[in-house]
């Protein structure tokens, strides 16, 4: 990548994706196998060497978009010393480079007039199983900018569901390239995250598949099959509070539940790895306060946050009886709250060696569903000494 400021170091998969004759590849693999960083990447090399160059990054929502793609690739931008302030329209969520005449638009099927009317030679989708094959059929047509090259269309996504349209109609497909990758494609890994990862062996068999190996694998057992998307939270709530689940490795996971009735409101505001106690507080401080209820396997972190006047309390961990009373409820989520809507849609229950179904969930992906299950825990289940238990 010789017109970039700095060395860039690239993976077999950023590779085998630029050396692909075929028009519509595929990246699917497991978590952490370096399949979306490598495509913005590829797009960004191609921004700046290419002439003329139409480029579209997409997502179903604008909300999950602009937390993923959108912000991985202008952080790689500035990263390697290419972003510039005037390039990048915000309102219409493009950025140029002028010196070749080529652009890059963001977009999502939020608004899909934005789209209709454009000409691309290059569409990347991520999370590509958001997506309907309508929606793919439709964004093909979209390839049709003027080139010396062939247009492509990039799709990425994990392995979750083999029964989904890309596993069914593309891996059949002559004209379509599956390029499979697993954690052990990026060797910039940490070496805690890889533990997490092969960890999965004794956890679950199918989230070992999907996630380690990057095989298709299937949903099942899903332990919150019914929940819906709402645009924002009300103003108000009979009931409210935050969940905290902490981390560092892991991502440190924030949600604020609200309860009307038999409705749960849940929104996403914190999903962070690397944060130390200090970055939380800085970060909480910023929201209303409200009652945190937080993993109480980590006390001494508890006991910061309390000395910051902030009302953290250790949340009950009965995992089954907090899956329960989240269950009793009619779940709705914020379309901005992407890391709640990808545990939500992959968290289920665990099998044993036999193939028997457990009470308990796979351990994996399930951070700020842990801190949805606090908040609950918190607002909806009271004990005490003459009510030994009490719901609602």
């Amino acid at each position: 990548m010789s017109t970039l400021v700095k060395q860039v170091k690239v993976t077999d998969v950023f590779v085998k994706t630029l050396s692909s004759p075929k028009q519509f590849v595929v990246n699917v693999g497991g978590a952490g196998s370096s399949k979306s960083y490598s495509i913005a990447q590829l797009l960004i090399q191609t921004l700046f060497n290419e002439q003329n160059h139409k480029i579209a990054i997409g997502r179903k929502t604008f909300p999950a978009l602009r937390m993923t793609a959108y912000k991985l690739v202008i952080d790689l931008l500035k990263d390697y010393g290419l972003y510039k302030l005037d390039c990048h329209n915000k309102t219409e969520n493009i950025y140029v480079n002028p010196l070749k005449n080529s652009s890059m638009q963001f977009f999502s099927l939020d608004d899909p007039e934005k789209i209709k009317s454009a000409d691309f030679n290059d569409i990347w989708l991520e999370e590509a199983n958001e997506f309907t094959y309508e929606d793919y059929l439709v964004l093909k047509m979209r390839l049709r900018a003027p080139s010396s090259k062939m247009n492509k269309l990039y799709l990425t996504l994990n392995p979750i569901d083999e029964n989904n349209w890309i596993a069914r109609k593309l891996s059949k497909d002559p004209t379509v390239e599956i390029i499979r990758s697993t954690y052990k494609d990026n060797p910039f890994l940490t070496p805690e995250y890889i533990a997490i990862l092969e960890n999965l062996i004794n956890e679950d068999m199918n989230y070992y598949r999907i996630y380690v190996l990057g095989e298709w694998g299937r949903l099942e057992n899903i332990i919150y099959p019914n929940w819906q998307v709402i645009d924002e939270m009300p103003g108000e709530f009979q009931q409210q509070a935050y969940g905290l689940d902490f981390g560092y490795v892991n991502p440190t996971a924030l949600a604020h539940i609200g309860i009307i009735e038999k409705d749960l409101y849940i929104d996403e505001l914190l999903y962070q790895t690397q944060m130390t106690n200090s970055d939380l507080i800085s970060r909480l401080l910023t929201f209303p306060r409200l009652d945190i209820y937080a993993d109480s396997a980590e006390p001494q972190r508890i006991e910061e946050l309390k000395r910051s006047r902030l009302n953290c309390y250790p949340a009950d961990k009965d995992v089954k009886l907090g899956i329960d009373l989240v269950k009793r409820q009619n779940i709705k989520i914020t379309k901005r709250s992407i890391n709640i809507i990808k545990e939500i849609r992959g968290y289920q229950r665990k099998k044993d060696k036999d193939g028997n179904v457990l009470e308990e969930p796979v351990k994996f992906n399930d951070h700020i569903l842990d801190a949805i299950r606090y908040g609950v825990m918190g607002k909806l289940y009271i004990k005490s000494q003459h009510d030994p238990l009490r719901i609602g």
